[in-house]
């Protein structure tokens, strides 16, 4: 690392002495030691902690214009300069806005001729710095956080405004969206720690579709000439991929992830993407757990197997709840003479994933319907091989889906499915992700492999 030559005055680090300067001026000791003996707690915290952030402000911003001026900082400018092709660089004073969302100057190099459809920063000072949207990473992640956790942007504002920082409702939704779009970029990558493999685990794949109310503008307006808009719902399907131990316990030491998009195709080639990047290929097993979507089962074990999954290692299991409330189904038909006598059979000859027994069982109890041409009854057809929850339970395998359906509920509803809310897809898409990604424990990985 290169490192500046600080001027010096009197023999003391200049920055030094700004720091000092600084501390003094905004720490009454002797105001926060009274508020203490008078048994004022939360003033103290409160009186410190403004005082703390007051400092940071001016300290980051004493630390910019001491830079802004050194001839490294000019240096590292014009070569970004030099390799992005922008020229007629001019010194210009600029703002970046810090953790605390307050705004502070910096004087940077401003590009005045950039290439054709260029859409990048124009100040190289910033560039060099990584503060797209004039901010650094640190202020956009946190803005970011509170758009995928509060119920709304407003709300994520007053809590800002609540632990000290500054922000604008408007603002927050801009660096969300922006952040986003950074890791959208290569995302099966972003969220991943270098190096993170599959390799020698048990894998589990779990998917399933939300439902979001999605925004799509006609091409008239209303009494207020304001363009109206249909609100469609739209099937975000998310997937979790995790691991288990030899017990068929969840793997706690190792962080799951979750991620969505919207088209059946799209899904799978975006959770192919993160399957190869994990060296899913050399997994001990992987078992794909879903419910009886035809989607999911024409394309889950074809996509296994083309990127290297051994046949052998592949479980594909029928969620056991989902066939359960078939089943419940299938008994609304059963003759009333047999139903009390049958129920529990039926129940029984599914958890032991027995096909046959169910269908011997059905022939006895229902009468008039042809169990072959019975979509209920197709059903289990159909999922035969997914079924055999005996050997299943046998071999530790999970049965349920419980872990994709918690993540529907965490991930998509909470946040993106409450009344009158209505979503761009390209957008709550973005945001999905971002939930994903905070909920499953990532973000810190996330932030360190953007900044890098």
């Amino acid at each position: 690392m290169v490192r500046l030559k600080i001027n010096t005055m009197n023999n003391s680090p200049y920055i030094v002495k700004v720091l000092k300067s600084k501390i003094e001026d905004h720490l009454d000791s002797k105001k926060l030691e009274d508020l203490l003996l008078e048994g004022c707690f939360y003033d103290f915290e409160k009186q410190l902690f403004e005082s703390l952030m007051e400092l940071y402000d001016r300290v980051s911003s004493a630390f910019l214009e001491f830079i802004s001026e050194s001839a490294y900082f000019e240096q590292q400018q014009r070569r970004l300069a030099e390799i992005m092709n922008l020229k007629k660089l001019k010194k210009r004073l600029t703002k970046i806005q810090l953790r605390t969302g307050t705004k502070v100057k910096v004087n940077s190099f401003y590009a005045k001729k950039v290439p054709m459809n260029y859409e990048g920063n124009r100040h190289l000072g910033l560039i060099h710095l990584n503060c797209d949207k004039n901010c650094g990473l640190m202020y956009k992640s946190i803005m970011c956080l509170l758009s995928v956790v509060c119920p709304s942007n407003e709300v994520g504002e007053k809590i800002c405004k609540y632990i000290g920082i500054k922000a604008n409702d408007n603002r927050n939704r801009t660096l969300s969206l922006s952040l986003a779009s950074q890791c959208m970029t290569d995302r099966p990558t972003t969220q991943l720690e270098e190096g993170e493999s599959l390799a020698g685990e048990h894998v589990v794949i779990e998917m399933d579709g939300g439902r979001i109310r999605s925004r799509a503008y006609k091409d008239e307006s209303g009494p207020k000439r304001n363009q109206k808009f249909d609100t469609p719902w739209r099937e975000p399907k998310l997937f979790l991929i995790t691991t288990v131990d030899e017990k068929g316990k969840l793997n706690k030491q190792r962080l799951p992830i979750y991620d969505a998009s919207f088209g059946d195709d799209e899904t799978f080639d975006l959770l192919k993407k993160y399957l190869i990047k994990l060296n899913v290929n050399k997994a001990k097993s992987v078992q794909f757990i879903a419910d009886g979507a035809p989607w999911i089962w024409n394309r889950a074990r074809l996509m296994l197997e083309g990127i290297g999954v051994s046949s052998d290692k592949i479980t594909e299991t029928l969620d056991y709840y989902h066939a359960a409330e078939h089943l419940y189904e299938l008994l609304e038909y059963v003759d009333k003479e047999h139903k009390e006598s049958v129920s529990q059979k039926l129940k029984d000859a599914l958890w032991e994933g027995d096909i046959r027994k169910i269908k011997r069982l059905l022939k006895k109890s229902i009468s008039g319907v042809n169990l072959d041409e019975f979509t209920l009854y197709k059903y289990f057809v159909k999922n035969a091989k997914r079924i055999d929850y005996q050997s299943l339970r046998d071999n530790k395998n999970p049965i349920g889906s419980g872990a994709i359906e918690s993540g529907i509920r965490r991930v998509i509803n909470l946040r993106f499915k409450s009344p009158s809310c209505f979503w761009y897809p390209e957008n709550v898409e973005k945001l999905i992700y971002m939930r994903g990604v905070l909920l499953s424990g990532r973000w810190n990985i996330m932030i360190n492999n953007l900044k890098n």
